[in-house]
Parts: structure tokens; C-alpha cells; sequence
């Protein structure tokens, strides 16, 4: 237990020293400081006034009691209140400077307040006027909620640990019995000033910030009524004490000293909010410093909106979205070419050319999927707005077959063309259009294969009557494309569709021991060493330059997110929720994205490289949120308000719903913004912009 030690506020007239006290002004410690006067005396030791002669500034000193000075639990309580106190920076907390040890006599050096403790000021006056006693109960709450944004709980507030400085503000001390929330340390330690105690710390439960939040009440109610709680009773109306008390400093009050823990205020910033006229948020603000995330959280405002406004908002919303689906059509590419056939047949009509070619062994896998062909939208002079009327067909429909299970290799874990490749013998790749036409097909040839003594010709009209090209167009030439499998012996024609007489197409094949192995419908606008479909070309320097500023983003991101988790700044717990999200969301969407296989140790692979790609999302969330962050909470407080609260488990707090709202109307008005930038250039006579 902690014995009360009054500070006495220094004399206007020349200090006389006293019998009791361990030094006589004018005594210099350390060659640095002059003794100057004896501030208080108590169980916790004795303050000194003196000055800094390095410097040119007042101090204040504090020493143990000479008893008590060899004792290493209170050495250490010494050290601990020095270690918190220095993390504690705010105008309404006592700043600490330094531990030391002169000859024996251990002291901290800490900011010199020339003022009087509230203790002595309620006894020589009484009840405070309700004015002054709401600004020092601001301050309080102001160096409290800094204390606690630290993790740190005083555990020994009482109106002796409270200074009221020249200008009448209230400053904190003495963080002698201070302790962090989460250390297991010092959770059933009994420590404090029992007439200040709240019920759990007598008992010897767990302390907690709602502890402080108690003795909070206790100063609350001597500064308001001018009389000291009595042990064990609670007050259940403060009226009859004083008839002119503010309704809403009664509540707070009476909050605070609930018996039960849980039924006071949950966080200080709640009560800084009750109390009248308090804005917390706008007062850390002002001050230059970063809110916390429960005081952002607890602002006052409640973000309702009133009926007419939000039903025009989830209209609007709505209609937004209706107004998207439209112009989608226009803009994607799934709105741009039509599917008259189904997937199933399609892949049916790919087998059946297979079969054709004289491929009719059954397959262990088989995939399928739609793709498009990149150079057409990068390449082609005159681009239709119909892709419906192309030869061949930009939009493709790919069908793979294989002997052993398709694994995809790639980071989309999804299988393409050539993922995996083509590497197995009588593993097999078919290009169809939306109706079924051939635009091209690949088979790998056995690897170890008798040739036939006299091998015959291929008979390759019954595969060009499958792209839908007209025979009476073709025009044999010298093949010049490389064939993508082993081959022996190649053919090409030039020909044209019926649809599109103006274009002239390559068809280029190649043959393996007398057996087709590779067609290939080639138009103009085919580039050489194209990427697989699907994907635009990404240049080595945009690659390089892409890494780069991938990894100086993620080594900031480190260096800002240490530097805020070093100065408590970061929120860790919004932080964790983030990461969770995000890894939930992505390993959910992988999941369903990626094209699984029956083989349980290749599906355990997948499986792995899918959790990784989720944690990895996860941790670079967890960096950028506690990076960045505490910088929008610095800046603009308010515009975290929903956002903090939707973390911390309000969904149905009004300001949440207004800005999913909001959020979701600003979303769909961009898609729209964004695909009229797509529609917008043949109006003014531009070329035209490619699909998304």
C-alpha cells in the first residue's frame, strides 16, 4: 500500500530549512544541482525544488527514503516510474527526465511544476467552482488518456499525485506504482492509496484502465461536492451534496464509481466525450498529437443520417449499379462477343476435332476456359466494335486435354494454353471461336516412336473446312512459323474467310510420322513471340522497374511501421483484424479461383503456395496499416471515425452503414467514370479504346 505524500507549493519568501530534511539549500549533488527547497515528504520518499546549473533550469528531485534506499524492490520501483513516466509525453503529465545515484541516495530528476498539488488546494478551499473543477477534470482525463493509449495504468491517482501549475492547468505525477495493462506482473499486486482504490485493486483482482477510471470519480467528487468519498460507500445522486451540479458531470461521475468494473465507462475517451463540451478528438488535434484509436472511435459524432437521405442514397446506389451492368456490355469483353454455344459443347466440339485428327484415346484431365489473343487489341489498325465479325476471333476458347493430371505451374495456379506446358506426350491444346470454329490445335508426338517405312500425307482439307475459312481461297505458300511440337514435315496455305474477304490469313501446319500435330490460323495482326493469351506483353525494364519500387515501398513501409510501433503510435489491434481480413478474403478467393487436381500430393503443394500467398498478403497489410495508418489518424481524424468502429465490432453503429453507403456510391459512380473513358473516344473521333 502507498502512503498519501503531500507536496507542498513553494513559498514566495526564501526557503528555511527544515529539521527533517536530508539536505539544507545551497547542498550541490552531482556538481549540477543546487538544492533549493524540500517540496514534500512521504512514504514514497521526499521532492526536492533545485536547480539545474548545466542547464539554467528549476527541477524537481525525488528520493527514496534513506531506510528504504538499499531495498531492491523499491530501487526497482524507482526505475520502473522513470521508464514509464519518459514514455508519457503531454502537457497535462509531469515530465521525467533521469534516474541517478549520489553517494548512495538514489533520486529522479523530473520537471520542476510551480504550482500546488490538488490535495492541498481542496483542503485550503473546498469544492472547486464547477467551471474551473471541469477544466481541471478535462485535464485530467486529456494526461489520463495518454497514459492509457501507452498501455500504461497509473494505479495511484489520487488529488497528492495531481499539480495544479501557475496557468490553473492540472498536471499528473508520480507513476511510482505504474504498470503496463498486459503485464502479467503486476495484475494481482496490491498497490495504490486505499482511500483511492477501487474495489478490485483492494481485493487484490485484476487492475485494469477502468481501475483508474475510479479513483477518476473519487478526485471528481471531492472537486465537485468539496468532500471526500468515504471507503465502501457509493453516492447514488450528488444533488443533495451540490444543488448546482451539471446533469452530465453527475453521470460521468457516478459511472465511474460503479462498483463492477465492467459497468464503468470502457476507455477514458468515453468519459472525455460525456463530460460537457468535451471534444477529445478535436483537443488532441489541435495539440499536434496522434488520437488513439478508442478516441477516435468514441468521437461524438453518430453519423446518422435522416431517412429521406439514406433511402435516396441506397437508390442511388442501386441505380449505379443497374447503370454499370449496362454499360458493361459495351465495355467488357464478355459484353462484346457473343456465346451462342455452351461451354460443355464447346469442349465437346474440341474433343470431337481431336478425334478427327485421329486423337481417340481417353484423356486423364481435361480443362477448359476462355481467353483472348492480346496483339488484337494492340496491334490491329482498325479495331470492330463488334468482335462478333472478326476472323479469327480475338476471344477464344481453349481445350486442354492430357494424359496425366494438368497442373498448373504459374502464379494463377490456373491452366492456359501453355500452363502447363506442353511437354507430355499426347498432351493436346484446341482453339475454338464462340461457335466452334478451329483456330488452332497443337498434340505432343510420342517421345519414343517407330517411323513407319512409308509414311502418308496428311490429308489437312478436312481440318481447314473445321476454321470455317473458304477453300476456294486457299493459295499454298512456304510455311515460315515455327511449329510449337516436334514435327517432320510442314504445310501452309493463304486464304480468306467468307465473312471478311478483305483479310488475307496464314494457315500454317505441321505433321509428325503422317499424323497432324499443329494447325494454326494466322492473321495479320499476330505478333511474333506473343505471350499467352490473356496477357498484355511486360518488358524486362518494366519488370526490373516494377521490383524496384516494389521493394523500396515494402523497406519504407518497415522503417515507418518500426518508428510508429516504437513511439506506440501504431494501432496493433486494427493492424491484426486487417490481417486476418485480408488473409481470409485471399486465401477464400484463391481457392475458388485456382484449378484444383485430385493427386493429394499435388494438391497439398497448391495448397501450401496458396496459404503463403495469403499470409504474405496478410503481413504486408499488417506493415502498410501500421506504417501509414497513424498518419491518417494524425491528419484526418474524423475521416477514420466509421472505419475505426467497424473494427473494433460496431456493424450496426449508423456511421458505419453511412459510409459503406457512401463508400459504395463513390465505387460505382468510378466504374462508371472509368468505363465512359473506354466508350468516350469514338464520339470525339479517336480510335477506339480496347475491352477491359
Amino acid at each position: 500500500m502507498n502512503e498519501e505524500t503531500e507536496l507542498k507549493p513553494p513559498s514566495t519568501s526564501p526557503p528555511l530549512p527544515r529539521r527533517d530534511s536530508r539536505f539544507t539549500p545551497g547542498a550541490m549533488l552531482t556538481d549540477r544541482f543546487r538544492i533549493v527547497a524540500l517540496l514534500g515528504k512521504g512514504g514514497m520518499g521526499e521532492v526536492y525544488r533545485a536547480e539545474d546549473i548545466k542547464l539554467g533550469q528549476q527541477v524537481a528531485l525525488k528520493f527514496l527514503p534513506i531506510a528504504v534506499a538499499a531495498d531492491a524492490a523499491k530501487l526497482e520501483r524507482l526505475y520502473r516510474e522513470v521508464r514509464l513516466g519518459r514514455q508519457v509525453s503531454h502537457p497535462n503529465v509531469c515530465r521525467v527526465y533521469d534516474v541517478m545515484e549520489w553517494e548512495g541516495h538514489h533520486f529522479i530528476s523530473m520537471e520542476y511544476i510551480d504550482g500546488e498539488d490538488l490535495a492541498s488546494l481542496l483542503r485550503r478551499i473546498g469544492k472547486l467552482p464547477p467551471d474551473k473543477a471541469l477544466d481541471i477534470a478535462r485535464d485530467l482525463c486529456a494526461g489520463l488518456a495518454a497514459a492509457h493509449s501507452l498501455g500504461i495504468i497509473h494505479r495511484d491517482l489520487k488529488p497528492a499525485n495531481v499539480m495544479i501549475d501557475g496557468r490553473g492547468s492540472a498536471r499528473i505525477t508520480d507513476f511510482g506504482l505504474a504498470a503496463i495493462a498486459d503485464d502479467p506482473a503486476h495484475r494481482e499486486e496490491i498497490a495504490g492509496t486505499p482511500a483511492y482504490m477501487a474495489p478490485e485493486q483492494i481485493s487484490g483482482g485484476e487492475t485494469t484502465v477502468r481501475t483508474d477510471l475510479y479513483a477518476l470519480g473519487l478526485i471528481l467528487y471531492e472537486m465537485f461536492t468539496g468532500k471526500r468519498l468515504s471507503a465502501g460507500s457509493r453516492p447514488h445522486s450528488l444533488s443533495h451534496e451540490v444543488k448546482d451540479i451539471d446533469p452530465a458531470v453527475q453521470r460521468v461521475i457516478l459511472r465511474c464509481l460503479e462498483e463492477r468494473a465492467e459497468s464503468r465507462p470502457p476507455s477514458i475517451h468515453t468519459v472525455i466525450a460525456a463530460l460537457p463540451g468535451g471534444d477529445p478528438l478535436q483537443a488532441a488535434v489541435d495539440a499536434g498529437e496522434t488520437p488513439s484509436p478508442e478516441m477516435v472511435a468514441a468521437a461524438g459524432e453518430t453519423g446518422e443520417l435522416r431517412p429521406a437521405v439514406a433511402w435516396a442514397l441506397i437508390i442511388a446506389v442501386i441505380l449505379l449499379i443497374l447503370l454499370n451492368a449496362a454499360l458493361s456490355q459495351r465495355t467488357m469483353l464478355y459484353g462484346r462477343v457473343s456465346l451462342p454455344k455452351k461451354p460443355d459443347a464447346l469442349a465437346e466440339r474440341g474433343r470431337d476435332i481431336l478425334a478427327e485428327a485421329g486423337y481417340t484415346q481417353r484423356p486423364a484431365d481435361t480443362a477448359f476456359n476462355l481467353g483472348w489473343n492480346n496483339d488484337y487489341f494492340n496491334r490491329a489498325r482498325k479495331r470492330a466494335e463488334n468482335l462478333d465479325n472478326v476472323r479469327p476471333s480475338p476471344v477464344v476458347f481453349y481445350y486442354r486435354e492430357s494424359p496425366h493430371e494438368l497442373l498448373a505451374e504459374t502464379t494463377e495456379r490456373r491452366v492456359s494454353p501453355i500452363d502447363p506446358p506442353m511437354t507430355l506426350s499426347r498432351m493436346a491444346n484446341v482453339e475454338l471461336d464462340a461457335s466452334g470454329r478451329l483456330i488452332r490445335f497443337a498434340v505432343v508426338p510420342p517421345q519414343v516412336e517407330d517411323p513407319p517405312a512409308q509414311p502418308k500425307r496428311v490429308d489437312w482439307s478436312r481440318l481447314i473446312a473445321e476454321t470455317g475459312i473458304d477453300a476456294t481461297t486457299l493459295r499454298p505458300v512456304r510455311p515460315g512459323w515455327r511449329a510449337p511440337v516436334d514435327s517432320d514435315e510442314k504445310s501452309a496455305w493463304e486464304g480468306r474467310y467468307r465473312e471478311q474477304p478483305d483479310v488475307t490469313v496464314r494457315i500454317e501446319t505441321a505433321s509428325h510420322h503422317g499424323r497432324p500435330v499443329w494447325l494454326s490460323v494466322i492473321p495479320p495482326w499476330q505478333a511474333v513471340d506473343r505471350p499467352f493469351a490473356g496477357l498484355p506483353t511486360i518488358t524486362k525494364a518494366t519488370q526490373v522497374i516494377t521490383a524496384v519500387i516494389g521493394m523500396v515501398t515494402l523497406v519504407a513501409a518497415i522503417f515507418v511501421a518500426r518508428r510508429n510501433l516504437r513511439r506506440s503510435r501504431g494501432d496493433r489491434k486494427g493492424a491484426w483484424r486487417l490481417a486476418l481480413v485480408i488473409l481470409a478474403l485471399v486465401l477464400f478467393t484463391r481457392l475458388l479461383r485456382v484449378d484444383h487436381v485430385w493427386d493429394l500430393g499435388d494438391e497439398a503443394e497448391l495448397l501450401g503456395q496458396l496459404i503463403s500467398e495469403a499470409v504474405l498478403a496478410a503481413c504486408a497489410s499488417w506493415i502498410l496499416y501500421i506504417g501509414l495508418e497513424p498518419y491518417f489518424r494524425r491528419r484526418w481524424p474524423r475521416m477514420l471515425i466509421g472505419w475505426t468502429r467497424l473494427f473494433a465490432g460496431s456493424l450496426r453503429d449508423p456511421m458505419v452503414g453511412r459510409d459503406v453507403l457512401m463508400g459504395a456510391l463513390t465505387g460505382c459512380t468510378s466504374a462508371i467514370v472509368w468505363k465512359l473513358a473506354i466508350l468516350a473516344p469514338p464520339w470525339f473521333g479517336l480510335p477506339a479504346a480496347s475491352p477491359v
